[in-house]
């Protein structure tokens, strides 16, 4: 079995719309975009999002981080009662799993945080 093997659990997630959010008066921009990339066999769905903190004392601040959401089951096979369409995910939860997709992320985006979410 390697890193990327299937797991046990899936959850569903509901597709964002690729965006930005500005909050006024806060001082934090934020864009993202959502993408996939290959481990083995399968693909991982990641969350990838460029923030900036602008504070008082120190300036800007800037985040690139991805959130990687998990292995894809299925790709948008249904939509929600918004209509926003959902996939099936299976959470990247061994950390040997974990370890690996973070480096292929980093390879492919030097410097990045990685985070994963789980069930």
């Amino acid at each position: 079995m390697t890193p990327c093997d299937p797991e046990v659990s899936e959850m569903r997630y509901v597709h964002i719309p690729d965006g930005s959010d500005e909050h006024d008066g806060h001082g934090v921009r934020a864009s993202w975009t959502e993408r996939t990339i290959r481990c083995g066999d399968r693909d991982v769905l990641y969350l990838m999002t460029d923030a900036i903190v602008d504070t008082v004392c120190c300036g800007d601040r800037v985040f690139h981080y991805a959130t990687v959401v998990g292995f894809v089951l299925e790709w948008k096979s249904t939509v929600n009662e918004a209509g926003l369409p959902v996939s099936e995910v299976e959470p990247v939860e061994t950390r040997k799993a974990q370890e690996e997709v973070a480096e292929l992320l980093r390879q492919h985006e030097p410097g990045v945080q990685v985070s994963f979410r789980t069930g």
